[in-house]
């Protein structure tokens, strides 16, 4: 499994107005249950929320990659979100957040099958000062896909 083969166009989120890290996260919830990703918005939302609780996601650079293991999962994928205005969450670099990579994941040998390879191709990619800043500056789902490529 890779990234592209799960990306859903519908998952990228090119521009969301959220006022905070919940907002954000309860919006992508939102679209995830819209498509059909998730069964149940509030326990998919609550196991994010609890995961964000035991550490911080926020990796720098403007980026946060929050998990969301769940068994309200009902397919593995991954949402991408890119914010209208920058959110407070707490980072490795005390910044903000511009743009959210959050990993949908079922409980169970699907996680721990899947989520280290998904985790290590985001990193793989976010690593890169090119393809961050592509990212940063990223205006349609397009532009953000192809920083996954």
């Amino acid at each position: 499994m890779n990234i592209i083969e799960i990306l859903d166009d519908n998952l990228i989120m090119e521009s969301l107005e959220a006022n905070s890290k919940i907002d954000a996260l309860d919006k992508m919830s939102e679209n995830l249950l819209k498509y059909d990703y998730i069964s149940d918005k509030k326990g998919f939302l609550d196991d994010v929320l609890y995961r964000e609780e035991l550490g911080t996601t926020g990796i720098g650079n403007y980026i946060a990659i929050p998990h969301g293991q769940s068994d309200y999962v009902k397919k593995t994928t991954i949402s991408i979100a890119k914010l209208v205005d920058e959110v407070e969450w707490e980072t490795l670099d005390d910044n903000n957040v511009k743009v959210i990579v959050l990993f949908v994941v079922k409980n169970g040998k699907d996680f721990s099958d899947n989520h280290l390879k998904l985790l290590s191709e985001v990193a793989s990619s976010l690593a890169n000062d090119e393809i961050l800043n592509k990212l940063l500056s990223a205006i349609s789902k397009n532009d953000i896909k192809e920083c996954f490529v």
